[in-house]
């Protein structure tokens, strides 16, 4: 029996996609009028915005607002007995539990605090991965009772994650990985759903395939002097992967993806790591097909100018326009419009005489529409991997919207899927490079504050901090 678990990334929902499933449609003029006014009605009450006649160009910042994750989406593609019955010439069978992403609630309000941004508590890293032999024995229950009379004599697991998902998985491997299977241990005890009386946990179960979409695991622990989720810090997730942990691991690592409070946590040399263009969810997925980025690209700089002078004089703003410059002229900016942005430090209280001095705040501020598609090809890459290692995915069709790639994508996902399966390195030609900066490929990284936090700010020098695969103290525990 193969068993497939899929744990979510923070944020990703697959129930709470669904409920918004039209608000991400790029077709919304081909509905009625009446038809298009509920659906906005809902979708705005959901907090999708900015609609421009065929789309909704903003979303909320939450699990609904996001579109399902390649996670959600390999799910959906994993074969699965406990709805279809085994055929008696199979000799092996499938079943498949998706864990619900990290900070999220199906049909509830999403943890943004303990969850999403500590990574703990009940919707947290290590409470996924204790949900996941409970979600998985109902399952098991499900395929008990679609084959009546089969008996299971092995099993092997196929993990995949994508960002604290990804980090679930990696712990999740290693409960499997304990002699008597950790978490697993009653799920696995003889007798149950149909397991063998010669059936041995301890020999009997393996780890096929663990597959990874840019393992972020970014825990903090403020009660125990950890304030910094970018750090290697990541008190109890067991993030360590041994070299024979399984037939085989495979992470693809965003290229484009240089946060502050994003490092990666990389893989032993000897599993399989490669690198694609584009941010963190242009990897795992989740971005909306269409939507448009209002960024403060630079840090904001202080100009000092005598009241009644213009700030254009102070050399802080010459500085922005260059650095607009230099700017305008990239890929990133062909669709978009870049400005400097400048606006007061402080009002001047009532009756308060003016002051001699006027302080402002300056940045450059870049607006351009971006494409969601990017994704897709990840999936791609991911799904064909899997496969060439026993994992039974079903096929990708075009014909299928869900994975649909633009026209101008399909000689680039060609590329990259070439690449993959011969040298494993990723090049592209000039053209489509510029082409994916300017349409598809994120900025997620940018000085724009979400309250009084700067929750996205690029790590130092634009490179992106990356952690090593080593055991922690007191590993395997």
């Amino acid at each position: 029996l193969r068993i497939g678990l899929f744990f979510d990334g923070t944020g990703n929902n697959q129930s709470n996609a669904a409920v918004t499933a039209q608000c991400r449609q790029s077709d919304l003029n081909s509905f009625s009028r009446e038809e298009l006014e509920s659906i906005a009605a809902t979708c705005k009450q959901y907090g999708f915005g900015e609609f421009d006649g065929s789309a909704f160009n903003s979303a909320p910042n939450n699990s609904y607002g996001n579109a399902p994750s390649n996670v959600a989406y390999l799910y959906d593609l994993y074969l699965d007995n406990s709805t279809t019955p085994v055929k008696t010439d199979q000799t092996s069978a499938y079943i498949s539990a998706y864990i619900e992403g990290i900070g999220t609630r199906s049909g509830g309000e999403d943890d943004m605090l303990v969850g999403q941004a500590l990574g703990q508590g009940e919707t947290g890293v290590v409470a996924r991965v204790l949900q996941a032999p409970t979600l998985a024995a109902k399952e098991l229950e499900r395929f008990r009772q679609k084959n009546p009379g089969i008996y299971i004599q092995q099993i092997e697991f196929d993990i995949f994650g994508f960002s604290r998902g990804a980090a679930a998985a990696r712990h999740c491997a290693n409960e499997l990985l304990k002699p008597a299977r950790g978490i697993f241990e009653d799920m696995l005890k003889v007798g149950g759903f149909g397991l063998l009386k010669s059936f041995d946990a301890a020999s009997d179960v393996s780890i096929n395939l663990i597959g990874l979409f840019d393992t972020v695991a970014a825990i903090s622990d403020p009660l125990h002097g950890d304030f910094s989720p970018g750090d290697d810090v990541n008190r109890g997730v067991n993030l360590y992967l041994p070299p024979d942990c399984a037939r085989q691991v495979i992470q693809l690592q965003a290229l484009d993806e240089y946060r502050a409070d994003f490092s990666l946590n990389n893989v032993h040399h000897t599993h399989l790591q490669i690198g694609l263009p584009g941010a963190h969810s242009d990897v795992g997925g989740g971005y909306l097909p269409r939507a448009r980025e209002k960024l403060w690209m630079t840090q904001p700089s202080k100009a000092s100018v005598p009241t009644g002078q213009r700030v254009e004089s102070h050399t802080a703003w010459a500085r922005a326009e260059a650095d607009a410059k230099v700017l305008r002229e990239s890929s990133v900016a062909r669709d978009g419009n870049v400005a400097v942005k400048a606006w007061p430090a402080a009002t001047n209280p009532r009756g308060k005489a003016e002051p001699v001095m006027q302080d402002y705040w300056i940045t450059v501020l870049l607006e351009r529409p971006v494409h969601g598609e990017l994704s897709l090809i990840a999936l791609r890459v991911m799904r064909e991997l899997s496969v060439r290692h026993g994992v039974p995915f079903d096929v990708i069709t075009d014909t299928d919207k869900r994975f649909k790639l633009p026209d101008e994508l399909l000689p680039i996902a060609k590329r990259i899927l070439q690449r993959v399966m011969t040298d494993r390195l990723v090049r592209l030609e000039p053209a489509q490079e510029a082409l994916l900066r300017a349409r598809y490929i994120h900025l997620s990284a940018h000085w724009t504050p979400r309250g009084l936090f700067l929750l996205s700010k690029p790590a130092p020098l634009n490179r992106r901090n990356v952690h090593l695969n080593r055991p922690q103290e007191g590993y395997p525990e």
